[in-house]
């Protein structure tokens, strides 16, 4: 098996800026939607994502269509086991997660340490996009269910974090 193809950091960084012709231009080069780029996550952790991470978790619309449209795996995780809809999920970019959702998405996926697309929609530090979220993908069938390996719930995170009405949105889905 070969080596993940690589994604040069100024190019991951143009990604995360929404610059879409700058990663069009280096796509066009033979630059893979899919490569993948040595980076650090929010928590100042070292991993490795492709062009799709960054232009979800930073809500750029345009960019996550134009990957999209030219192939970019939607369920392709991170080194840390994230995804792109975990990503919109937690900074509450519904229009994202409902694009993601359309070609595929799972929203069962779990990173490393147990976290799902609803976990992070409930953890949203704003209400209002943290209950949108929520509702998207439990329209999607997303698990109520599912734990992090501390045993933490989206039920459970989005009583911790006081948002009411995801609390709401979870018991009526029938969530532990």
């Amino acid at each position: 098996m070969s080596a993940p193809a690589s994604l040069p950091f100024e190019i991951h960084r143009s990604a995360q800026r929404g610059e879409l012709q700058k990663v069009v231009k280096w796509l066009r080069k033979g630059g893979q939607t899919d490569a993948f780029c040595a980076t650090t996550a929010a928590e100042g952790q070292p991993t490795t994502a492709t062009l799709l991470h960054p232009a979800a978790g930073r809500g750029h619309l345009e960019m996550v269509r134009e990957l999209l449209k030219r192939g970019a795996s939607v369920n392709l995780p991170d080194s840390l086991g994230g995804t792109a809809l975990m990503g919109a999920a937690i900074y509450g970019h519904l229009s994202i997660v409902l694009v993601l959702l359309q070609h595929s998405a799972n929203p069962d996926l779990q990173s490393n340490k147990g976290g799902t697309a609803l976990m992070e929609a409930a953890h949203n530090r704003h209400d209002e996009a943290c209950e949108a979220c929520v509702q998207a993908l439990l329209r999607a069938k997303a698990n109520t269910n599912l734990q992090d390996i501390d045993g933490i719930t989206a039920l459970m995170t989005a009583a911790h974090k006081g948002h009411e009405a995801c609390v709401k949105a979870l018991l009526r889905a029938k969530a532990n």
